[in-house]
């Protein structure tokens, strides 16, 4: 038999993957990862259609939802979970860190961490690799407001009582509000009782999901709001004349993304999420994030806010260096009797 280079180096490829069957299991995979579930997915798509043009045969299902029941299997799979990885923000990921169903991520093995902007960096928690941020800020008619509030205490000047929306802290968006609120005027984060009984000062409507108060500004029930920047984006986008103020003190806030691993995935994984992550960080998947119709915030550094974010994004050096979050450790065990309490005061 006369052996040709080809079937010399097939044989030496399938002699490879027979020694390493990480190799030819890689080849033929499907990794399952949780996203949003609308059409922010889109950048983690096109970071997995690289990833697949890197490793023929491996494929990106993105699925929506994070879910409790989700978190279950993960918890129950033996070196098989029907689950790779996610997009995560806080407070899951301290939630799932806490329940032991993820897999820290080594930033030495993303080259494209090295780009990241400090000012991130800590919200991986050591576990997940940052890779956007989303906003809090307060959408407000431009029509009908004529000096918008810069700072979380203006919110509770006169002219905008009984004009002002909020939403309930079983968001993220509602619970971060009052820990703001907190700093604000001094108190502690963790102080949502004290919170609450500011906010009952401003005879608030009530929205009981981001979404929902997005809705009630665009109809004229409220005038403005605390929103995340991207509902308000998308609000503008369609030409209503929503605006958005980058409230401070404290402030501007916001809430990194991480590409976080769970435990128990098939020898292997681990190499292509770490890759996969790299890929989120690259230049070319950060501008296409951080525009039109996505308006993600970007973490690599030297990344310029497209034109288009920027009246939401904080974008500017100040602005940017300014830039904290909530402090979930603290504040999110604290949901459960903090909805309570706010059912019982706001109810009708």
């Amino acid at each position: 038999m006369k052996l040709s280079r080809r079937t010399m180096m097939g044989g030496l490829i399938g002699t490879a993957a027979l020694a390493n069957p990480a190799i030819l299991r890689a080849q033929t995979r499907e990794l399952v990862m949780i996203g949003y579930g609308n059409e922010q997915d889109d950048p983690l798509r096109r970071a997995g259609e690289e990833l697949a043009r890197r490793h023929p045969g491996v494929t990106l299902n993105v699925l929506g939802g994070l879910s409790t029941e989700a978190l279950a299997q993960i918890r129950a799979a033996r070196g098989d979970s029907p689950y790779h990885l996610a997009v995560m923000g806080s407070p899951a990921i301290i939630n799932a860190r806490d329940e032991g169903v993820l897999q820290p991520l080594d930033l030495a093995k993303i080259p494209n961490a090295a780009t990241i902007d400090p000012l991130f960096v800590p919200y991986g928690y050591g576990i997940g690799c940052p890779i956007t941020f989303e906003g809090i800020g307060v959408a407000y008619n431009a029509e009908t407001i004529q000096t918008p509030p810069t700072t979380w205490v203006d919110l509770w000047k006169p002219e905008y009582a009984g004009r002002i929306g909020m939403a309930r802290p079983q968001s993220n968006l509602g619970l971060g509000v009052l820990a703001a609120t907190n700093a604000a005027f001094g108190r502690p984060q963790d102080d949502m009782q004290f919170a609450l009984d500011k906010w009952k000062e401003l005879d608030p409507l009530v929205g009981r999901s981001p979404p929902l108060l997005q809705q009630m500004l665009e109809r004229g029930e409220i005038d403005l709001a605390p929103l995340w920047h991207v509902n308000t984006a998308l609000a503008a986008a369609a030409g209503l004349p929503i605006a958005y103020a980058k409230i401070a003190g404290p402030g501007p806030l916001m809430l990194p993304s991480n590409i976080v691993q769970f435990i128990n995935t098939p020898e292997g994984t681990s190499e292509l999420v770490h890759e996969y992550a790299d890929i989120m960080l690259e230049q070319a998947i950060q501008e296409f994030a951080g525009n039109a119709p996505y308006y993600f915030g970007t973490v690599r550094q030297g990344v310029e806010t497209p034109e288009a974010a920027r009246p939401f994004v904080p974008s500017t050096a100040e602005e940017r260096a300014s830039m904290t979050s909530p402090d979930w450790p603290a504040i999110a065990p604290l949901r459960g009797q903090t909805v309570e309490n706010f059912d019982r005061m706001f109810a009708g």
